[in-house]
């Protein structure tokens, strides 16, 4: 994640004079900056950043396949992701969107794994060569020496087959997805204390690739779920593997704030970190705001690492806590809300 106070960003904005007037930032998670003499777009894959940095009408494109991306770009800058497999997805919509004549940069800082990434960058390009270091951090530079193969978002798309309880499911993942699409032992675990039908509407917080919902839409075909997330590959991957499938909603979504209506089962196995770094923050506002879209007796079911202090905000936001699994690593919550606004234990 890049911010205006950032060393990369400071080292880009060093050869500001060598920028074409059509620019785009790829996998820009900051405020944008304020340069002159270009036309500046930002491509995030984090919907609050696209919210924050006022959408479309502020520069800002969601995810890969946004329909506002201007045909072309004379400047296309490459930030460094955490995964090697997104930093070659963001190679190629690059190549893909740039204009005849023009550059491919990409910035990061060593412990960003810049240097894992301009090795990446030069095996794709071998004509890139690096046009400034300072402050642990690299710039490099490239141009295409043909033009590159266009970018289809469902070339990236990934099936995968995930074992969970009870049965064998076929979903999506892409570059950049969390767990790489595949079922990690928490949600695992929450999806083993599901013995009944949940209560309609369902939300499914947090949603990742989407396998939560698919696993109880095996369990209950007829069921009616709601998914959202904050990040476009969970969003695409959801939706490529439900379709326009009747009753499921995918939502683009900050925490709640793009959640609508009220819902009678909330399940979720929410991230804590935010770029590097641990952030409670999020989940802590999400406890303060549930009940806003709560239906009277709502459960909210819930996996955490069993270090992470959810108890005391959920008791105190929601209701008293029932924990239903606890293996030492993971526990599985659940918590209750009445008609009255005020809550009651399970």
């Amino acid at each position: 994640m890049m911010t205006e106070a950032s060393p990369a960003l400071s080292i880009l904005e060093r050869s500001l004079d060598r920028l074409g007037e059509r620019v785009c930032l790829v996998g820009h998670d900051g405020a944008m900056p304020h340069w002159t003499g270009c036309r500046l777009h930002a491509l995030t894959t984090h919907y609050g950043v696209y919210g924050h940095g006022g959408g479309a009408d502020g520069g800002m494109l969601f995810g890969y396949d946004d329909p506002e991306t201007p045909d072309a770009f004379d400047t296309i800058v490459i930030l460094m992701p955490k995964a090697r497999s997104e930093l070659t997805m963001r190679m190629a919509w690059a190549a893909a969107r740039l204009a005849a004549g023009g550059e491919l940069w990409l910035v990061g800082a060593k412990r960003e794994g810049i240097a894992r990434g301009s090795r990446q960058f030069r095996e794709r390009f071998p004509g890139a060569f690096r046009v400034d270091s300072a402050r642990h951090c690299q710039l490099w530079c490239a141009t295409l020496e043909t033009p590159a193969a266009p970018f289809r978002v469902g070339d990236w798309l990934e099936p995968v087959t995930v074992a969970a309880p009870g049965a064998g499911l076929e979903l999506y993942s892409l570059p950049g997805l969390f767990s790489e699409g595949r079922l990690d032992e928490g949600t695992r675990q929450l999806l083993a204390t599901v013995t009944e039908k949940p209560a309609e509407p369902v939300l499914d917080l947090a949603c990742g690739n989407g396998v939560i919902a698919a696993w109880l839409r095996h369990q209950w075909p007829e069921l009616t779920v709601t998914l959202a997330d904050v990040h476009w590959q969970a969003l695409c991957c959801a939706r490529a593997f439900f379709g326009e499938g009747q009753g499921v909603t995918v939502v683009a979504s900050d925490g709640l704030a793009g959640i609508t209506g009220r819902y009678a089962s909330v399940f979720s196995n929410p991230p804590f970190h935010q770029g590097q770094k641990k952030n409670l923050d999020p989940i802590h506002q999400w406890f303060r705001v549930l009940p806003e879209f709560l239906k009277p007796g709502a459960e909210l079911r819930l996996v955490a690492n069993a270090f992470l202090p959810y108890q005391e905000p959920m008791t105190r936001s929601i209701g008293p806590v029932r924990t239903l699994s606890d293996d030492g690593r993971y526990r599985v919550y659940s918590v209750r809300y009445n008609i009255h606004g005020k809550n009651v234990g399970n």
